[in-house]
């Protein structure tokens, strides 16, 4: 199992949408991501900063069914005007954070 973390930025004012959409994320979204291997899923909030932490079976294997995905292609959509995704353009992904330390 692999521990992912990742950041990303609100859009000035995006924050109330941002939590709403989160509070209710559709039914086959959630499909998706288990599906894909993504468990322990979690977005904190700082200061307009978003940083995501997620445990996944295979990493490469999760990228390519998100990747493949029409509702995953939809949800990003949806939520392209609320955030900067901070993609790293090596990955196609989200900027990722280093783990420094771990108390497992």
């Amino acid at each position: 199992m692999e521990r992912v973390a990742f950041t990303m930025r609100l859009l000035p004012g995006a924050e109330a949408e941002y939590r709403r959409r989160h509070a209710d994320v559709w039914p086959e979204m959630l499909d998706e991501l288990r599906a894909g291997g993504c468990s322990n899923y979690s977005i904190y909030l700082l200061d307009g900063q978003l940083i995501g932490i997620f445990d996944v079976e295979d990493f490469d294997r999760f990228r390519a069914h998100m990747a493949a995905s029409p509702v995953n292609e939809r949800w990003q959509a949806d939520m392209a005007r609320l955030i900067d995704p901070c993609t790293d353009p090596a990955t196609g992904f989200h900027r990722r954070l280093e783990e420094v330390f771990r108390l497992g």
